[in-house]
């Protein structure tokens, strides 16, 4: 069916802008604080008195102490003088007295002028250096206001939330995880983008229809919409226009077998041959009811569908295959009958509808669990031969899979296809486990909230491992030594000492004397007298004495000693881990993703972002890129990132923000969907500033006519309330 294009209506919007051009998968946020700049500029400090200007009015007062004590001394001195002078001489010394004490006092009293001078010189200098300090204080008081105020009107002014474009065009992008809100969010950022710049096919394999919210704001902004419910609305499906019988058959034997165990060669062969033959038996209108009939015509069933007219089965019945043809190939011709009967009325419906620019195939949640496979898999193959055969630009293809598990093959062809088309390809793989996991690696890749640990571990392996280094240990040492001695020394000694001597000696003398006296005074003598003497001696002597010492000493001596020691040490350790943690991926908020690249040398690129759609109905938002702006000085090097670390730091999550969906529209008094009193009306982003009511002309570019679109019906069908 296709969507009534709604005449875009401003009063709803600022969600106009998710089609404004350049291709996002969401919004990178940037913390405007982090690039304040700090006012660098030192502040004043008061300044002290020259040190010379000091020690000039110190010497001044220590020469001017020196001259007033050596006036006292001197004055005093002579008065006192003077005043013993003047006992004695009267008037005069008083007089003396008097001038010496005048003359004291003023050199006492004329000597401070110096020091009075200096200490004035340094009291008008330090007053200066006062003044001087508070005007530049109020200057730099003023200046650093004037920064502050600048660079905060700088700060507010920048853009927090900037898009996350895919680089380059990237061919082919996976999205891993997420819950159905946040598969929503992303698909309706990632779609609305995409549509403005070429037509887009959304296969929502999921059963939770999360196209639903990009179909309605796609028709509100008045392109054509087409949206085919599977399988409750399969008669006005596309999925087998412009497919040629060959190609019809194609697609229904792969669909039918897939890569299950018993899909030989053999029996692939014979289904292709069987549908060949019975398609060239019904001429050129070829239709799965037409093929559902003829296979019961070859069964030999009853056949009331009206599909085929008499001649036709009977032909078939009876020309196409021989009786013992038909019983050897009874098993297959059951089998097909069995898997296209519940596509007999696929497409009968769908004359004279036009192309949509935005084409929407959705699983509906009708239960069984055959039919939704042959439908999911006949989808994509569906969409890669229709690629293939394009002349026209090939529109962009995004993949919603769901629970249920597609053929690897097939994807791959439609990859291949895709590729070789130039035609972009996003697939969004509910989890990253068998067929998402072998797939892993094949363009850009993005992950969402992974709640399984298994899962987590697979997407942190493949961001892979990088050396960093860490705070491995801390060492804190605090010692104390105590040591303390006492020593005691006793002594005696004794001493004894004998000591023996002998002498002796013998000597002789003898001698002749004469004397004479005179008298008179002649000169001779009156008398005279001579005499000799002669005489010896002998001694001898012996002498013997002993000496004896007695002696005791005693000595104490004491010692104590204290010694504190204090270490403190950090070891970093060089590691090899994980550059997101599978904890991380886990613990992710609900439409918050990691963005992953690979560069030809196999280095990883890793961003994060956030694919809610009320992201745009923020204040601080832009859908250009935001500009790369210097970090301030002291944030270039971070100190937690040791010098010459060839680690590269882990990436930072974005903040989380309210996980508040888009509001489901609710239709008007005439059964539209309109876009008054929808999106977000009540959405929780009002602290952010949003001004209500606020009026935005959406953008108009000319979308693709088609033919006259069909009335809505019954889609978007009612969902329960998030």
């Amino acid at each position: 069916m296709t969507v009534q294009p709604n005449e875009p209506r401003v009063d709803a919007d600022p969600l106009v802008r998710l089609f404004d051009p350049g291709q996002r998968i969401g919004w990178i946020y940037r913390d405007a604080e982090a690039h304040r700049h700090a006012f660098t500029h030192p502040a004043p400090v008061p300044l002290d008195v020259p040190e010379m200007l000091l020690n000039r009015a110190r010497a001044a007062r220590l020469d001017t102490a020196d001259r007033k004590g050596t006036a006292l001394k001197v004055g005093g001195g002579l008065a006192a003088f003077f005043l013993v002078v003047a006992i004695f001489a009267g008037t005069i010394g008083l007089v003396l007295a008097a001038v010496a004490a005048v003359g004291a006092v003023l050199v006492h009293t004329l000597s401070g002028g110096a020091a009075t001078t200096a200490d004035q010189k340094v009291e008008q200098v330090r007053h200066e250096l006062a003044q001087r300090y508070q005007h530049e204080s109020a200057a730099w008081t003023h200046a650093k206001a004037h920064f502050e105020y600048t660079e905060d009107q700088r700060i507010r002014g920048l853009d927090l939330w900037g898009p996350l474009a895919i680089e380059g065009g990237n061919p082919r992008l996976d999205v891993f995880g997420g819950s159905r809100r946040s598969r929503e969010g992303f698909l309706t950022v990632f779609g609305a983008s995409t549509l403005r710049e070429r037509p887009l096919i959304v296969l929502d394999l999921t059963q939770a229809q999360i196209c639903r919210e990009l179909s309605v704001l796609t028709a509100q902004m008045g392109a054509p919409v087409d949206v085919q419910l599977l399988p409750s609305q399969q008669t006005e499906s596309s999925i087998l226009d412009g497919l040629r019988p060959d190609e019809l058959v194609d697609a229904l034997v792969e669909a039918v077998y897939g890569d299950t165990a018993e899909a030989t060669r053999a029996s692939r062969s014979m289904d292709s041959r069987i549908l060949n033959r019975l398609c060239d038996a019904l001429g050129e209108d070829v239709t799965p009811a037409r093929i559902a009939a003829g296979l019961r015509a070859l069964l030999g069933d009853l056949d009331d569908s009206g599909s085929l007219t008499r001649a036709e089965r009977n032909r078939i019945a009876d020309d196409l295959l021989t009786d013992k043809n038909k019983d050897q190939i009874r098993e297959n011709l059951l089998r097909l009958e069995a898997f296209v009967q519940p596509l007999a009325q696929l497409g009968s419906e769908r004359a004279g509808r036009g192309p949509g620019y935005l084409t929407c195939l959705s699983l509906d949640r009708t239960t069984g669990t055959a039919s939704i496979e042959l439908l999911t898999d006949l989808a994509i193959l569906s969409v890669a031969r229709r690629l293939s055969t394009l002349d026209e630009q090939a529109p962009a293809v995004v993949v919603a899979l769901g629970e249920h598990e597609v053929q690897r093959r097939h994807l791959e062809q439609l990859a291949r296809v895709c590729e070789w088309r130039g035609a972009q390809l996003t697939v969004m793989h509910a989890h990253l486990r068998e067929t998402a996991r072998d797939m892993i690696g094949g363009g850009a890749v993005a992950f969402m909230r992974l709640g399984n640990h298994q899962e987590a571990g697979v997407a942190a392996d493949f961001l892979g491992r990088d050396y960093r280094f860490i705070l491995h240990s801390l060492t804190d040492t605090r010692g104390e030594s105590v040591s303390s001695s006492v020593s005691v020394t006793k002594g005696t000694s004794t001493s004894t000492a004998v000591t023996e001597g002998f002498s002796r000696s013998w000597g002789s003398n003898w001698g002749t004397s004469s004397s004479s006296s005179y008298s008179g005074g002649l000169g001779f003598p009156s008398s005279t007298t001579s005499g000799s003497s002669d005489g010896g001696s002998y001694t001898e002597s012996e002498n013997r004495s002993t000496t004896k010492t007695f002696g005791t000493n005693e000595s104490t001596s004491r010692t104590e000693g204290t010694t504190v020691n204090t270490s403190d040490g950090t070891t970093t350790q060089r590691v090899y881990e994980y550059v997101l943690e599978p904890t991380q991926l886990q613990a992710l908020a609900e439409f918050s993703l990691v963005f992953v690249e690979r560069g030809p040398d196999g280095s990883v690129s890793t961003r994060t972002a956030v694919c809610n759609p009320n992201i745009v109905k923020l204040e601080r938002f832009s859908n250009q890129p935001l500009a790369a702006l210097p970090l301030p000085p002291s944030a270039a090097v971070s100190p937690q990132q040791p010098t010459g670390d060839p680690g590269r730091p882990a990436p930072a999550l974005p903040p989380e923000v309210s996980a508040h969906p888009v509001h489901e529209p609710q239709p008007t008094a005439n059964g539209s969907y309109g876009a008054n009193g929808s999106y977000g009306a009540n959405s929780a982003y009002g602290a952010y500033g949003v001004q209500p009511g606020a009026q935005q002309q959406p953008a108009a570019w000319p979308w693709p006519q088609g033919a006259p679109p069909q009335p809505p019906g019954s889609w978007p069908p009612q969902a329960p309330k998030r």
